[in-house]
């Protein structure tokens, strides 16, 4: 079904360069720049899925973007799977076009409305979470590139990629400039014979205090007592990916009534008996370890679900813990919420990349457990890898993960020290990705 699409996104594509003709007919709109007009840029992401580290990335995003353009001059749209997901999330400057997972046809009137596309997701053209993701990105940049228009990727991540999907990744995005967020990513994107240059993650900057308030207030609610150390746990499903597009599976589960494995519409989460053991052993080592670290430090229990999906496993992980916690996902609480919560933390066990992004502005000592090349990345360019990076499939994991948390006390301020080193060069990375994007602009509509 994937390779199926990608043939659908080459046609779309190739339709889309009519696009100006048919709008003069009547048939379609169409957005042609000219000197005087306002530029109308296109936020292509994954916003409005209530995943906290999408949404902080384009929320400071355009936050970067506005301080230093005219309203006048830029207008801003967001792209989004929900628009009450996002709401109050962005300043009234920006515009909100809703769109589904089934995304060829509004993503081809989205892109055709616009005179520029930004791909502001991380994941931009990856294997890790879905084949679907990168096409959505890659049908952007075509669309634009077709209709000779200009896109840029803003902190973005390139995986190894080959065969078909590699072959739609250098036709569709030749055109495409990448502010990647690695040299690793940047190793990639070269492989795919596609230009660009490493910056970084653009959640760096975000900041809200009122979140860190209220997420101080909400934890004393919740039964901490002010005092006791805090142990955030941010846990994931890492055998459930990568999501697939199945008829065959659309049409069993709406004959069976069985819809536990699908994602959205005709997109199904993978599934196997090996899988499900799996993802139980994970679970008890991370709960191994956590209820050690709580028993020996009387920490309190902080469980956090920093995507909707991962709701249903931090139910299943709370099960598990033996002493006092509380559960916090993005299903209830906003990336403001989210973000304030993170950084109220003694110490973060997580499998989620922004995770660790957001709760670095506290320089809170991390152990990752990983399944994401992007919080080995992380955590690597942060020199704590050898000592607090480990990986979902290791079979003594409990064992390895209370080892980090008993250094991590010993260690939490040679951590702390190494973690604002690096914060403050990413942030100065920040400054330089929007002081290169403004220059780009200016070079594409004076």
């Amino acid at each position: 079904m994937d390779i199926i699409f990608s043939l659908l996104i080459r046609l779309i594509v190739w339709f889309s360069g009519f696009a100006r003709f048919l709008s003069r007919l009547g048939l379609c709109q169409f957005e042609e720049w000219s000197p005087g007009k306002p530029v109308k840029v296109l936020l292509v992401g994954y916003n409005g899925a209530r995943n906290t580290g999408a949404d902080a990335r384009v929320v400071a995003l355009l936050r970067q973007l506005e301080e230093v353009t005219d309203p006048e001059k830029v207008s801003f749209t967001v792209m989004t799977l929900s628009t009450e997901h996002v709401n109050g999330y962005f300043s009234s400057r920006i515009r909100l076009l809703p769109f589904t997972t089934f995304f060829f046809f509004s993503l081809l009137k989205a892109a055709s409305m616009h005179h520029v596309a930004v791909l502001c997701e991380g994941s931009t053209l990856t294997r890790t979470f879905a084949d679907a993701l990168t096409l959505f990105f890659c049908e952007a940049a075509g669309i634009m590139k077709r209709q000779q228009k200009p896109c840029i990727a803003y902190g973005s991540e390139v995986g190894p990629i080959d065969g078909w999907l590699a072959r739609l990744c250098h036709d569709m995005c030749r055109d495409t400039y990448f502010i990647v967020r690695t040299d690793d990513s940047l190793k990639n994107l070269e492989a795919l014979g596609l230009k660009g240059h490493v910056g970084t993650d653009t959640a760096w900057t975000f900041m809200d205090p009122d979140g860190e308030r209220w997420a101080k207030e909400q934890l004393l609610n919740d039964g901490w007592d002010g005092v006791q150390p805090i142990v955030g746990v941010a846990v994931i499903n890492p055998y459930c990916w990568p999501v697939r597009p199945s008829l065959w599976r659309w049409f069993k589960a709406l004959t069976t009534r069985d819809f536990s494995c699908q994602y959205d519409k005709m997109y199904f989460f993978r599934d196997s008996k090996q899988r499900r053991e799996d993802y139980q052993r994970y679970l008890s080592e991370m709960a191994m370890a956590v209820n050690r670290y709580q028993q020996e430090r009387k920490a309190f229990v902080v469980i956090l679900g920093m995507e909707k999906l991962d709701t249903e496993t931090c139910e299943r992980f709370a099960q598990l813990i033996n002493g006092p916690y509380c559960i916090h996902t993005s299903m209830k609480r906003d990336v403001f919420q989210m973000t304030g919560l993170l950084r109220q933390l003694s110490i973060l066990v997580t499998s989620r990349y922004h995770a660790a992004v957001l709760s670095m502005e506290q320089a809170i000592p991390i152990v990752a457990v990983s399944m994401d090349g992007r919080l080995d990345g992380i955590i690597r360019e942060t020199q704590l890898d050898y000592d607090y990076l480990h990986h979902v499939g290791d079979e003594r994991l409990g064992e390895h993960v209370i080892a980090s948390l008993h250094l991590a006390i010993a260690q939490r301020e040679e951590i702390a020290t190494s973690i604002r080193q690096h914060v403050v060069v990413y942030k100065k990375k920040v400054e330089e990705m929007r002081e290169y994007a403004i220059s780009w602009l200016k070079e594409h509509f004076s």
